[in-house]
C-alpha cells in the first residue's frame, strides 16, 4: 500500500516529479562518463606503455635513473649467456642507452641515445628501418619520433651529426640519417629520443653486448637477474602514470560533490515542499491508523522512487552518450601532444566497469534515500489534529 501510495504521490507533483528524475538522470550519466573517462584513459595509457615501452615486464641496470641524465652512460652491463639465448629466442629486447647531443642545421639538442636490435617483435617501434646495409658506410640510420621530428624541424631524409661519448670518456662522433619518423603514442618514446642499431652503438661506445634495459615479452617466473639488474613489473613501471590519472580524478571528485549536492538539494526542496502542502493528508492518514514511522517511510520511498525512474532514464537518453564514447572516444579538444602524457594522443574511449556503474548507482541512491528522509524529521513532530487543521 505504501508503495502504490508514494507512486501516486510521485505522479501527482507533475512537473516537479519530472524535474527531479532529470536532475538526478544528468548526474548519474555526468558521474558515469567521467569516471568512463579516467578509467579508458588508464587502460589505453597501459596498453600503449606495454606496446612501446614496457612489455610485460623488464630489468633496468641498478645505476639507471631516469631522473638523472648523469647515469646514463654509467648504466649498463653485458647480458648474461641465459639472458642472450632469451634475446636469440625471440623471448626479450635489450636497450642500450647513451647520452648525446645532435646537431641539425648548426643548432645543438641533447638527446638519449637508445640503442635497439633491429629484428626485435616485442616493442611495436618499426626497428627494420635501423638495419645497416653497409657496415663500412660513413652515415647511421636512425628513427625519431613525430614530435622530436617537430620541435627539431626534422624530417626522413634529414642528414645531421650526432655525438656521443664511449665508456673511456672519449666523445664520437658519426653523421646520421633519418630512416624513418614514427607516430608514437608514448613521449618517452618520442620527445629528445634518437633511436640506432643496437650492434652499432656497442661497437661506437666500446661495449660488448650490453644494455641499460632488458624488455620482456612474458612475465618472468623468477625474477631474479643478479646483481647488476633489478626488475620492475608492469605496475611498477605505470605507477607514475596512475598516480597522474589518480591525481587528476581528484577534480572529478569535486565535480562529482557538486552534482551529488545539486541533486540533494532538489530532492530536499521537494520534499520539504510537499510535507507543507499535503499535511491535511498527513493528518488523514495518522487518523486512519498508519503511524508516523510508515508515513516517514512512505515520503522516504517517494525520493527512492526519484532515484530509480532517473536510472531508467539515465538508461534510455544516456546510453547513446556511453556506446558513443565507448566505441568512438573523446579527443581533446586541444592539441595535447605537447603534453608528454600517454594515452592522450589519441581519442579515449571510456571504459565503464561493472563495479564503477553498480557503485556510483549505489552513492547516488544513499544520497537521494538521505535527502529524503531528512525533511520527515518534521513529520515525527507533528500532531495529527495540528495536520488535519493545517498547522505545522
Amino acid at each position: 500500500m505504501i508503495l502504490k501510495l508514494a507512486y501516486k504521490n510521485i505522479l501527482g507533483n507533475g512537473w516537479r516529479s519530472l524535474i527531479n528524475v532529470i536532475i538526478l538522470s544528468i548526474v548519474l550519466t555526468g558521474m558515469i562518463w567521467m569516471q568512463g573517462l579516467y578509467d579508458g584513459w588508464g587502460r589505453i595509457a597501459r596498453r600503449q606503455m606495454i606496446a612501446w615501452q614496457f612489455g610485460s615486464g623488464h630489468y633496468e641496470q641498478v645505476n639507471y635513473d631516469k631522473y638523472d641524465s648523469f647515469t646514463l652512460d654509467k648504466s649498463n652491463a653485458a647480458l648474461s649467456p641465459e639472458m642472450e639465448k632469451q634475446v636469440a629466442d625471440g623471448k626479450a629486447v635489450p636497450i642500450l642507452y647513451s647520452a648525446g647531443v645532435i646537431y641539425p642545421q648548426g643548432r645543438m639538442t641533447p638527446v638519449v641515445i637508445k640503442g635497439i636490435p633491429t629484428q626485435q617483435s616485442i616493442l611495436a617501434i618499426p626497428t627494420e628501418y635501423l638495419k645497416i646495409a653497409d657496415k663500412s658506410a660513413p652515415v647511421i640510420p636512425v628513427i625519431i619520433g613525430k614530435q622530436m621530428a617537430k620541435s627539431t624541424r626534422l624530417s626522413e631524409g634529414d642528414q645531421f651529426t650526432m655525438r656521443w661519448k664511449d665508456i673511456y670518456g672519449v666523445f664520437n662522433a658519426y653523421d646520421v640519417v633519418i630512416a624513418k619518423v614514427m607516430n608514437t603514442p608514448v613521449p618517452t618514446t618520442d620527445v629528445a629520443q634518437v633511436w640506432m642499431d643496437y650492434d652499432k652503438l656497442n661497437e661506437v661506445k666500446a661495449l660488448n653486448n650490453s644494455a641499460t634495459l632488458i624488455v620482456l615479452k612474458d612475465k618472468p617466473v623468477n625474477s631474479d637477474l643478479g646483481s647488476d639488474w633489478r626488475y620492475l613489473s608492469t605496475d611498477d613501471s605505470m605507477a607514475g602514470t596512475d598516480a597522474m590519472i589518480s591525481a587528476k580524478r581528484v577534480g572529478g571528485y569535486v565535480i562529482f560533490t557538486l552534482l551529488l549536492f545539486l541533486a540533494m538539494v532538489a530532492i530536499f526542496d521537494t520534499q520539504i515542499l510537499s510535507i507543507f502542502k499535503r499535511r491535511k493528508e498527513i493528518g488523514t492518514l495518522i487518523a486512519l491508523g498508519l503511524t508516523k514511522r510508515q508515513i516517514i517511510r512512505l515520503f522516504t520511498l517517494e525520493g527512492t522512487l526519484y532515484m530509480l525512474l532517473g536510472t531508467v532514464f539515465t538508461g534510455i537518453f544516456g546510453m547513446p552518450l556511453f556506446l558513443y564514447f565507448g566505441i568512438k572516444g573523446y579527443s581533446m579538444p586541444v592539441d595535447v601532444s605537447s603534453y608528454n602524457i600517454a594515452g592522450m594522443s589519441d581519442s579515449i574511449k571510456c571504459y565503464y566497469s561493472p563495479i564503477m556503474i553498480i557503485s556510483t548507482f549505489l552513492i547516488v541512491m544513499l544520497v537521494t534515500v538521505f535527502a529524503s528522509w531528512l525533511p520527515t524529521a518534521r513529520i515525527a513532530r507533528m500532531k495529527a489534529t495540528d495536520a488535519l487543521l493545517g498547522k505545522v
